[in-house]
C-alpha cells in the first residue's frame, strides 16, 4: 500500500492526471473486493475494520472522481501540478486517518486533513472572501480539537499506551471530559450551531475542494465519535439528550432555511447540515440499528452531495454564476444534463431504490424508538427534505432561459462518466439485481 502511495505522489509530480486518477481507481477496486484486515508498519499499526474500510474505499471513490471534475485545471495557468500534488496529499492524510490505531497518530492525521483543503481554499478559491472561509474553517476546528488532545494525552499517559482498543480502562469520569472528547468530532460532522464554518468553506471552495469536504471530510467526525465511544462512562447518558435534542431541532430549522436559499451551493452545503444531523442523532442513540444507519447515510451522503457539487459546477461553468435566478430552463439547453439533475436529487430526497432509503428507515426507526415524541419533528424533517430538492430542481430547470446561453450548454462525455460514478453506488443493489438476472 505505501508503495502505490508514493507511486501516486511521483505521478502528481510529473504532472500525469491520468495515471494518477488510474491508480486511485485501481485502489478503489482493490479495496472493493477485498475483506479489511490487519497490517503492522514499521511505523504505524493499520488496522481496517468495516466502519475504516468503507470510509477510506469512500475516500479513493470520491477524490477520483474529484480530480476527474478538475481536468480543466490542467490545460490552465493555476498551478495544476500543485492542484494536483494537494488532492493526492489528501488522499493519502484520509486513508491513513481511517486505517490507524494509535489514537495519538489518529489525532495528528485527523488534523492534518485540514491543510490541504485549507490550501484548495486559499489557492484555488473563486472570490476574495476565501480568505474569511479559511479563517473560518481553521478556527472552527482548531478550537474543537484542543481538547481532544488534552483527552488522549491524559488517556495514553494513564494505560501507558495510545493503542484506542487498550484505552477502555481510562473512562471520563465528568461531564467536561466528556465535551472535550466530543467537541472535535461535532463540530468536523458538523453539529448544528457549528456550522457555518461548512456553509463558508463550501461557497468559497473550487469544485474539487467542495465535493471532497461534502463527501470524505465531514465524515471524519463521524468516524471519531465511533471510536471515542468506549471512553466513556455514565456521563454520557448525561450529553446523549441534549446532543439528540439539539441535532433533530437543528436540522428541522436548516431545512427550513434551505427554501430562502437561491445559491446552488449553498442549499446544497445547508442540506449536508440535515443530513448528518439526522446522523448524529442516530449516533449517540448507540443502538445497532442507529450506528448501522449512520455509516450507511455517510456513504450514501458522500457519494450524493459530491455529486450535487459537480452539477453545480457544471452549471457555474456554463453561466458563470451559483445563482438560481440565473440558472433558469436548463432543461431546454441540455435535457441529459437534468436528468442527472433529478436521478441525484431524487436520491438526495432518499426515493427509492437508492441506498439513501435505506440509511433514512434506519435512523428514522431508531429515534422513533428512542423517543415517540420525536416523530414530529421527524415527519417535518422528512417533509422539507423532500421540498428543497423539489425546490432545486424545479427553479433551476423550469422557466425561460436567457439565449446567450444555449451555445455551450452540451456536456462532455467526462462530465457524464463523473455523474455516472455518483450515481451508481447509490443504486448498487438495483444494479446488482439487474446484473443477477
Amino acid at each position: 500500500m505505501l508503495k502505490i502511495f508514493i507511486s501516486m505522489l511521483f505521478c502528481a509530480l510529473m504532472l500525469n492526471w491520468g495515471e494518477s486518477t488510474i491508480y486511485v481507481l485501481l485502489i478503489s477496486f482493490i479495496f472493493l473486493l477485498n475483506k479489511p484486515v490487519s497490517l503492522e508498519l514499521s511505523f504505524v499499526s493499520i488496522e481496517l475494520d468495516f466502519f475504516s474500510w468503507s470510509l477510506t474505499l469512500l475516500s479513493l471513490w470520491i477524490i477520483a472522481a474529484s480530480m476527474m471534475s478538475s481536468i480543466s485545471n490542467k490545460t490552465s495557468n493555476k498551478k495544476s501540478a500543485a492542484y494536483l500534488f494537494t488532492m493526492i496529499c489528501m488522499l493519502i492524510s484520509l486513508s491513513l486517518t481511517f486505517a490507524v490505531s494509535s489514537l495519538t497518530v489518529f489525532y495528528l492525521l485527523f488534523e492534518s486533513c485540514l491543510i490541504p483543503i485549507l490550501l484548495i481554499i486559499l489557492g484555488w478559491g473563486y472570490q476574495p472572501e476565501r480568505t474569511q472561509a479559511g479563517i473560518y474553517l481553521l478556527f472552527y476546528t482548531l478550537f474543537g480539537s484542543l481538547p481532544l488532545l488534552i483527552m488522549i494525552l491524559q488517556a495514553s499517559k494513564l494505560v501507558g499506551t495510545s493503542y484506542m482498543f487498550f484505552l477502555f480502562p481510562f473512562l471520563s469520569k465528568s461531564v467536561m471530559g466528556a465535551v472535550c472528547l466530543f467537541t472535535a468530532f461535532l463540530v468536523k460532522f458538523p453539529m448544528y450551531g457549528v456550522h457555518l464554518w461548512l456553509l463558508k468553506a463550501h461557497v468559497e471552495a473550487p469544485v474539487a475542494g467542495s465535493m471532497i469536504l461534502a463527501g470524505v471530510l465531514l465524515k471524519l467526525g463521524g468516524f471519531g465519535l465511533i471510536r471515542v465511544f468506549p471512553l466513556l462512562d455514565t456521563t454520557y447518558y448525561l450529553m446523549k439528550e441534549l446532543i439528540i435534542s439539539v441535532s433533530v431541532w437543528g436540522a428541522v430549522l436548516v431545512s427550513l432555511s434551505c427554501l430562502r436559499h437561491t445559491d446552488m451551493k449553498l442549499l446544497i452545503a445547508a442540506s449536508s447540515v440535515v443530513h448528518m444531523s439526522t446522523c448524529i442523532a442516530g449516533l449517540f442513540i448507540m443502538t445497532e440499528w442507529g450506528v448501522k444507519g449512520c455509516l450507511l447515510m455517510m456513504l450514501a451522503h458522500g457519494v450524493c452531495s459530491s455529486g450535487l457539487f459537480f452539477l453545480a459546477n457544471v452549471a457555474y461553468q456554463r453561466t458563470n454564476s451559483r445563482s438560481m435566478l440565473v440558472n433558469k430552463g436548463l432543461l431546454n439547453l441540455a435535457p441529459m444534463m437534468s436528468l442527472w439533475w433529478f436521478l441525484l436529487l431524487a436520491a438526495n430526497m432518499a426515493a427509492p431504490p437508492s441506498i439513501n432509503l435505506g440509511s433514512e428507515l434506519m435512523l428514522l426507526i431508531s429515534l422513533v424508538s428512542w423517543h415517540f415524541m420525536v416523530l414530529p419533528l421527524l415527519v417535518m424533517l422528512t417533509f422539507f427534505s423532500v421540498i428543497y430538492s423539489i425546490y432545486l430542481f424545479s427553479l433551476t430547470q423550469h422557466g425561460t432561459f436567457n439565449k446567450t446561453k444555449s451555445t455551450s450548454a452540451q456536456g462532455s462525455s467526462l462530465e457524464y462518466l463523473t455523474l455516472f460514478l455518483h450515481w451508481a453506488p447509490l443504486n448498487i443493489f438495483v444494479l446488482a439485481v439487474m446484473f443477477m438476472f
